[in-house]
């Protein structure tokens, strides 16, 4: 899988929400203390980084690589694990989140003497209505919870059998616009809209890419969130230029993905102001984009 702003978006949310992350995922009893260097040098295979790495309370490492296509070759996730096994002298358990329409992926490696396991976990087999109809009753109850980000951000990429990917888009982010707090609602309306980038093609890419002015919308969409990244990285003693600038480095298909969410929503009918709250596009930029939508 390609290290693209989807990506970015969940290193920063396992980094930033790192227990309610566990809980979410189904890892009990297990806190994160530290993240590790994701960049392997010296092993030759296709990508020589991982997606995050973090270090548990109890001496563990915890990988985890997030996938859009199923991983038919855990090879390569072996050789990460062995390497940094063999690093850091520390047992690893790998989890896999696999974020679209995948049910069923292999999970392990039998070599002989050599045994392999991940552990694999499916957005597809959680159910969206479901998810959103306890996210209605907590955000109406004033009962918001941190690992309430995981189910709305990802409630899209769940199983909707009988409607649409629209409607459950449309469900998500009245949601998202009816969270009380106002910085609550920006951060969740910002990460549903980096997620939702899987959904565009690159001819539609290149084409809104030419008609609209990213590179200023770049700088005002992902100045927060290179700041949220800066002191993450600060406080793990990564170097701060480095860290943001691979945000702002892939921030671009976060901002191909935010003006798909307003070709949506515009799509769906939703008030003018309703899609520049959420996405926080100017004026004639929509305008602009409304010229294309039909």
């Amino acid at each position: 899988m390609p290290r693209n702003a989807t990506d970015l978006i969940l290193k920063y949310l396992v980094g930033a929400f790192q227990d309610a992350a566990l809980e979410w995922l189904g890892v009990r009893d297990t806190h994160i203390v530290r993240a590790y260097p994701t960049e392997i040098a010296h092993v030759e295979i296709r990508q020589n980084f991982m997606d995050t790495v973090f270090e548990t309370a109890r001496g563990e490492i915890l990988h985890f690589e997030f996938q859009t296509t199923k991983e038919s070759n855990l090879y390569r996730f072996l050789l990460y694990d062995a390497h940094i096994a063999a690093q850091y002298r520390k047992p690893v358990q790998t989890i896999v989140l696999y974020v679209r329409d995948v049910h069923h992926a292999k999970d392990r490696i039998d070599a002989g003497g050599l045994q392999y396991q991940v552990e694999n976990v499916y957005l597809k087999i959680r159910d969206a209505y479901a998810t959103l109809d306890r996210i209605e009753r907590r955000i109406h109850a004033g009962a918001w919870q941190p690992s309430d980000r995981f189910d709305l951000a990802f409630a899209p990429h769940m199983s909707h059998p009988g409607q649409s990917i629209e409607d459950v888009l449309r469900r998500t982010v009245e949601l998202a616009l009816s969270i009380p707090d106002a910085d609550e609602r920006s951060f969740m309306a910002a990460l549903l809209i980096g997620l939702s980038g899987k959904f565009v093609d690159e001819s539609e890419m290149a084409r809104l890419e030419e008609a609209l002015q990213l590179n200023d919308l770049l700088k005002s969409l992902f100045e927060d969130i290179a700041s949220k990244v800066e002191q993450e990285a600060e406080a793990r003693g990564e170097a701060i230029g480095e860290a943001r600038g691979e945000v702002i480095g892939e921030a671009r298909g976060e901002v191909i993905g935010k003006i798909e969410v307003a070709k949506r929503m515009i799509r769906m009918g939703l008030d003018r102001s309703v899609v520049l709250e959420a996405t926080g596009l100017s004026h004639s930029q929509l305008e602009e984009l409304q010229k294309n939508v039909h």
